[in-house]
């Protein structure tokens, strides 16, 4: 028999290919323009986009009871959306691209019924803490080049569960399906910036500030394979693969009301287990 080794270091990298939707707010700068800002209309597009994301994450365990998980993971999104300005303005097709960080601490606990056996799960809450930058781009006829830079931060309490279930096992190797679900709640600040480049120097052109509440669910399945490269399992492998899904509900200011945003795409990890 495997003897009990109370501590476990592991270290994992994973990656996700998204596609979904993102909010986008517009003209929040521009009415802010004296002189301009009267015929602004305050609007949030919701477009679709395309992503990517790279991640990792490092995570102590003692006892096979308690964890503490450090994660991180940088997005790129990119796509197309129509900007409307004004009631009597036409919608101008532009192109954005977003990159955002996200940094993760969670405390993770495995009840005792549910360690080592071939029902497994875990119960985890924590914080997260996500930068991100957005830059769009069009012409705007008469005017010129329309340029918007948006800076946001996101606060994020996080609380969610898992369960595993082990369908074959060897000397070396264990397979298993897992199923994660988390829900979150926090506060996003962003920082607006719009600029029509040919407007004339009369025009200061502002930052707007914005403020939102959101709160939605990520859910995730996956398959595992782990391999056990010695008799006392001390040194493991494991890769992960399946779906996940993020979906977001975000509430803008002045009445304009809440929007959702949804990622969703295929889901990898891998990683090595140390036990001592």
């Amino acid at each position: 028999m495997p003897r009990l080794r109370k501590n476990e270091i592991s270290v994992s990298g994973d990656y996700l290919l998204g596609q979904g939707n993102v909010t986008m707010p517009f003209g929040f700068s521009l009415a802010k323009v004296p002189g301009l800002g009267a015929n602004i209309n305050e609007t949030v597009a919701k477009p679709d986009r395309s992503s990517t994301y790279f991640g990792g994450t490092l995570s102590y365990s003692y006892g096979q009871a308690w964890y503490l998980d450090l994660g991180y993971a940088h997005g790129t999104s990119s796509g197309t959306t129509d900007i409307l300005l004004g009631e009597n303005t036409q919608p101008l097709p532009s192109q954005f691209s977003i990159d955002d960080n996200w940094y993760q601490a969670y405390v993770r606990y495995t009840p005792k019924r549910l360690r080592g056996q071939k029902l497994s799960g875990y119960l985890r809450a924590g914080f997260s803490y996500v930068t991100a930058e957005l830059h769009d781009t069009t012409v705007i006829p008469a005017v010129g080049l329309y340029h918007q830079d948006d800076k946001t931060t996101d606060y994020l309490g996080n609380i969610g569960a898992g369960i595993g279930y082990t369908f074959w096992r060897t000397r070396h190797i264990r397979m298993m399906a897992q199923a994660e679900a988390e829900g979150f709640y926090g506060h996003r600040t962003q920082k607006s910036h719009e600029v029509l480049q040919e407007a004339g120097p009369g025009f200061p052109f502002p930052t707007a500030n914005i403020d939102n509440d959101l709160y939605g669910g990520i859910g995730r399945g996956t398959l595992r394979f782990e391999y056990r490269f010695d008799s006392e399992g001390a040194y493991k492998a494991f890769i992960d693969g399946g779906m996940q899904a993020k979906f977001t509900e975000v509430g803008y200011p002045g009445g304009l009301g809440s929007f959702n945003e949804l990622l969703w795409g295929p889901y990898v990890r891998a990683g090595l287990r140390f036990s001592f």
